[in-house]
């Protein structure tokens, strides 16, 4: 549904959009009780904007892939670059990922995920019932959407048609994912338990990524995502690392308090002057080309 896409705009017309959506997020974020730690890369983000636009030719090739495929909103390709700039610097392309995303809709997001990752499993959870925003809009179609845009990716793809909570409620075992996204539910109530749930279930050095911090759907700010994740942010404070902020939260887990330590050499234990080493990071490759799974 080719008319799903905008027309690109003029690097002048972008900046000036983003530069007043910028500012115009800033009482919202002030009545939800943003972190005063969250500001910082807030700002950052808008620094390095102008940075991503290496990845333009890769937004608009995804965007190409997608004019055939049965979409009714475009609310994803937006946050290509960001994702691209978080893909590349936790490395997570070439390598097995095994990801979770907690609201799929038509699959946008999900199609990107499997596009852009040849080695990753995705299991996608969502009851395809639609949301509190989503009242009034056809919902007969969203499911079997998904399922089309999806098809070519059967064997890389969990589907599971569940409410969030009955899926983590069901899971045996944590730690068990690279990359999870949250689109869930935007309800507070609903958004902290995923938030916490999705925490848990994240590896660390996994990537966990908020959609829709910046959201406006109930009267009481209270009620909105940026409440319940600013509160979560404070919660986990020094177990992650906060990459992106802007309309949704990007952060890569760096410590996990739950898990068990067995009385074994860690690094921790080596020579202070023993030398570290890193692994180097692989160069972003040209990642939407429409791989078959």
């Amino acid at each position: 549904m080719s008319e799903v896409f905008n027309k690109p705009r003029g690097p002048l017309s972008r900046a000036l959009g983003f530069v007043r959506w910028f500012v115009g997020n800033v009482p919202h974020m002030l009545r939800s009780d943003t972190p005063r730690f969250v500001w910082a890369p807030y700002l950052r983000t808008v620094v390095r904007r102008p940075r991503l636009e290496r990845y333009a030719d890769d937004k608009r090739r995804f965007q190409d892939t997608m004019r055939g495929a049965r979409v009714s909103h475009d609310w994803f390709s937006g946050n290509i670059p960001y994702w691209l700039a978080a893909f590349h610097r936790y490395g997570l392309f070439d390598r097995p990922v095994r990801a979770l995303e907690i609201g799929s809709w038509e699959g946008m997001s999900s199609r990107f995920i499997l596009d852009s990752l040849p080695r990753a499993h995705l299991t996608c959870v969502d009851t395809w019932a639609g949301a509190d925003e989503h009242r009034g809009l056809p919902l007969r179609q969203v499911e079997n959407n998904f399922d089309a845009n999806l098809a070519m990716h059967e064997g890389h793809l969990t589907k599971v048609k569940s409410t969030s909570f009955e899926f983590f409620s069901a899971q045996a075992l944590r730690a068990q994912f690279d990359l999870v996204y949250v689109d869930g539910s935007h309800y507070c109530d609903d958004v902290i338990v995923d938030a916490v749930k999705a925490f848990d279930q994240l590896k660390v050095g996994g990537i966990l990524i908020f959609d829709d911090y910046l959201f406006r759907f109930y009267e009481r700010p209270a009620d909105n995502p940026a409440a319940a994740i600013n509160a979560f942010l404070r919660l986990k404070s020094g177990d992650y690392e906060l990459f992106m902020v802007y309309a949704q939260i990007i952060l890569c887990k760096t410590a996990d308090r739950r898990a068990v330590v067995e009385p074994t050499t860690t690094i921790c234990d080596a020579p202070t002057n023993a030398p570290l080493t890193t692994q180097p990071r692989p160069s972003i490759p040209s990642v939407i080309e429409g791989r078959q799974a």
